[in-house]
């Protein structure tokens, strides 16, 4: 190696060292100016505080020494440089469930099984013995079921579509009262002014609503509910839909959601329309339905009236229920809905609730509504039986 050769090799030398030594220079100056990041308590800044919480809000007596907590190892130098190895933070505590709903007409039944499927096994089927129960023969169909542990008593033809007159009514209030629990806008003590669709209402079952008057949402459907006054249906669902038609789509949507597969309905009060013939559903899917009602105390408190009013002077008009098995005579009715046009029979859904159990039940077809009440009326008591057997 020549004398150019070792110079050259001294100055590449000298070039690095100064190179490596600017480099140190800069990082300890960047160190000065970069200090390690605070310590982390190992069980986090919010267990912590939690700690503390708990610990002041034991008794001194009971209080007992702090545990040691173990310390943690400082940063090393390159993860202060580079902001590396910092102990990621706690996991946030997921929300708290939201608040239950507040309902203006709406009370849930606390019933732990609502709206489960009903059991079919435990039910006796067809008619029953005469010794037993006297008049099952007169049912087209009907079915009875212990709302409480689900197990159908007795079912006839409980899923075949039959017409079911007055009875669709049912499904009016549970969609009217819907729309008054998402509607602030309206509420039972709306005014509703009476239209022209009420008196194209044929002149049966009614309460003579007249355009000239205006009633408060909760007196059409007092009539609806104790009387079954159709003019009173059609105009309440004209109000809540905007027209009949729409609304008339939302009862059928509705009964969708439920699971009443045998269940359609043409018009808001059960009688039926020229072209499309009659509703129809069938005793499992007013089961269904009634269930849904037992959620609001004010059809409830209608459905067992006896007798009421609306307007007033000389104009006051009387409302009689049409339920005669409302009555002091068989404890526990407290509903719900009877029905009657010539291609039905005499049909009714009943509700009774003796010492904490809810039976409910629904029977159509019968020629007579003397039939119809008598035999329901023998039903409900050998339900009761049998529903205390089975449990």
């Amino acid at each position: 190696m020549n004398e150019v050769t070792r110079a050259r090799l001294k100055l590449f030398g000298a070039i690095l060292l100064v190179i490596l030594l600017a480099h140190v220079l800069i990082i300890t100056l960047i160190m000065k100016h970069h200090p390690a990041p605070a310590e982390e308590s190992p069980i986090g800044t919010e267990q912590v505080a939690t700690a503390a919480a708990v610990q002041t809000a034991v008794p001194a007596s009971s209080a007992t020494a702090p545990v040691p907590v173990k310390e943690e190892k400082k940063p090393g130098f390159w993860s202060r440089l580079f902001g590396g190895g910092q102990k990621k933070q706690a996991a946030v505590a997921p929300a708290p469930p939201p608040p239950p709903p507040v309902y203006r007409y709406k009370k849930p039944t606390g019933n732990p099984n609502f709206e489960k499927p009903f059991n079919f096994a435990t039910a006796v089927h067809g008619n029953l013995p005469a010794s037993q129960v006297v008049g099952s023969a007169g049912a087209t169909s009907g079915i009875m079921v212990d709302l409480t542990t689900r197990n159908v008593l007795w079912e006839k033809n409980s899923t075949a579509k039959v017409p079911i007159a007055s009875m669709v009514k049912m499904m009016t209030l549970l969609v009217t009262f819907e729309e008054l629990e998402k509607n602030p806008a309206i509420s039972l003590e709306s005014p509703v002014q009476i239209t022209k669709t009420a008196l194209a209402v044929p002149r049966t079952g009614v309460v003579w609503l007249d355009p000239r008057e205006t009633f408060p949402l909760s007196d059409l459907l007092k009539a609806v509910t104790i009387k079954s006054a159709n003019d009173a249906a059609v105009q309440v669902a004209e109000f809540i839909g905007g027209d009949v038609d729409s609304f008339v789509n939302r009862m059928n949507l509705r009964a969708q959601t439920l699971g009443m597969t045998n269940s359609h309905f043409v018009s808001p009060c059960g009688l039926p329309d020229k072209k499309k013939g009659n509703s129809l559903s069938c005793a499992r899917d007013m089961v269904v339905l009634a269930e849904q009602l037992l959620e609001y105390p004010d059809v409830m408190r209608w459905s067992t009236t006896k007798q009421d009013f609306i307007r007033e002077g000389e104009k006051k008009t009387m409302l009689t229920t049409t339920n005669k098995l409302v009555n002091p005579r068989w404890p526990g009715v407290d509903g719900l809905k009877t029905g009657f046009i010539n291609a039905s029979g005499y049909c009714l859904t009943f509700s009774v609730l003796r010492d904490g159990r809810r039976i409910v039940g629904c029977v159509t077809g019968f020629k007579s509504a003397r039939d119809r009440d008598r035999f329901s009326r023998k039903l409900i008591d050998w339900g009761y039986a049998r529903a205390a057997a089975l449990k």
